[in-house]
């Protein structure tokens, strides 16, 4: 089945086009937001335009076929539209209405129906009870919330979730990545989550996949495409619901899918090479991670602080999270206390405060543990934050100049870690 019509359609019809506010409304609006270069056709007998659009009676009377036809209709009457869209010889559907397999037997079957009529006609589907397809890279939109503002949304991560609250969550915090596709999947009735996985990893826009996961539906294709996104180097970042009895219930009536035995999906994720994540935080951070010009060649990690009290925080929470922090050798441990003074514990993490003074232990720090043949990625931990009401307002940013200019001048990876999730000076990135 080509997702390209889906996915990146040239032309976009949307049935229930309206000047009133709603999907119908924003969908017209986002397109020309977000700059889409394509035909626009709204469809709807009760007007004449839509936002300076030609609005259309129906979809037989539209100039040509289009790529993606968009449903902002309720569920009534989209049998007969589909029926519509097929005849028209639409390529790909977008249906946001819920009420379908998630809801029972009765809505199963009609789901079924409308997902019989799009598969024997080739159709690519988003949903039903979805919030469509956001594609900045191609500069084009079905997702059915406005688009205020473009800057900042293209980016290297394809996400596909779903849940339409958690396409939002994501989409509401960018600053350390940008969006090359964002799929709210819904009932996934036609086209699934590993159709989509499936895309983007032969996607050149993508560099990582990550994905907000309720249920599989074809566990050996999903496998298997795993270990291709794994072979070509793009991670996959999943985080899977259903941990517990009363969220796989919760499930059924949310999207109508079968959450699955959670440790097991976990076993598997870990066999073929994925990254599983429990939490949105979690998520954004590791996605952040991924940005990295460069992959650690090892386990190693080094974590330089400023701080006895976080060093011993960060030592817990890795070790019960069974991370690979070397201690410093003797050797180490003698160059680096050669100038910056005693250090604490076994140096790693490396509490670099010493005689205090940070513009000269800082760097040489990172020196010593970039030289450790044990070591695959340094990680600065420190407090950032936009401002502060104490200290000194520019340590932050001076102290992460010293971090990129290390990171230039070594082959390892180096991060930026705050002490807190969330929280960043907003200068830091530039």
């Amino acid at each position: 089945m080509q997702l390209d019509p889906l996915v990146k359609p040239r032309s976009v019809a949307i049935v229930g086009a309206t000047d009133r506010a709603g999907p119908g409304r924003s969908v017209v609006e986002s397109l020309g937001a977000i700059g889409f270069s394509g035909a626009i056709y709204p469809v709807n007998p009760k007007y004449q335009t839509v936002l300076n659009h030609v609005c259309y009676p129906s979809l037989t009377d539209l100039p040509e076929a289009p790529d993606v036809m968009v449903f902002s209709i309720r569920k009534p009457l989209l049998p007969e539209q589909v029926r519509l869209a097929v005849k028209r010889g639409a390529r790909a559907a977008v249906i946001y209405d819920a009420g379908f397999a998630e809801l029972g037997e009765e809505g199963a079957r009609q789901q079924a129906e409308i997902a019989g009529l799009c598969r024997e006609a080739g159709m690519a589907v988003c949903g039903p009870n979805c919030m469509g397809i956001l594609n900045p890279t191609a500069r084009v939109t079905t997702y059915k919330q406005t688009l205020m503002d473009t800057n900042g949304l293209a980016g290297n991560v394809g996400f596909i979730s779903q849940s339409g609250s958690v396409c939002i969550a994501i989409l509401s915090d960018l600053r350390r990545y940008g969006i090359s596709l964002s799929v709210s999947a819904g009932n996934e009735a036609v086209t699934r989550t590993v159709d989509y996985i499936e895309y983007l990893i032969d996607d050149p826009a993508t560099k990582v996949i990550a994905t907000f996961t309720e249920t599989v539906r074809e566990p050996e294709r999903y496998v298997a495409a795993l270990d291709r996104a794994a072979a070509v180097g793009k991670p996959v970042v999943v985080l899977k619901v259903g941990r517990t009895e009363r969220t796989q219930r919760a499930i059924t009536s949310h999207t109508g899918g079968l959450a699955g035995e959670s440790r097991v999906f976990s076993e598997m994720l870990r066999a073929h090479r994925a990254i599983e994540v429990t939490d949105l935080d979690e998520m954004t951070e590791v996605l952040a991670v991924c940005q990295g010009e460069r992959w650690p060649r090892s386990r190693g990690i080094s974590v330089i602080t400023g701080s006895g009290g976080l060093a011993e925080m960060i030592l817990d929470n890795a070790t019960a999270a069974g991370l690979d922090l070397p201690p410093l050798s003797s050797a180490e441990r003698a160059e680096a206390e050669r100038v910056i003074g005693r250090i604490t514990g076994d140096g790693n993490p490396f509490d670099a405060w010493g005689n205090g003074d940070y513009a000269v232990n800082l760097p040489h720090a990172m020196s010593v543990v970039d030289r450790s043949d044990r070591i695959g990625a340094v990680v600065y931990c420190a407090d950032t934050s936009n401002e502060g009401h104490v200290g000194h307002p520019g340590r932050v940013l001076e102290n992460v100049k010293m971090l990129a200019d290390a990171a230039k001048a070594s082959h390892k990876s180096y991060y930026l870690m705050s002490s807190r999730p969330g929280v960043m000076n907003a200068q830091q990135a530039k």
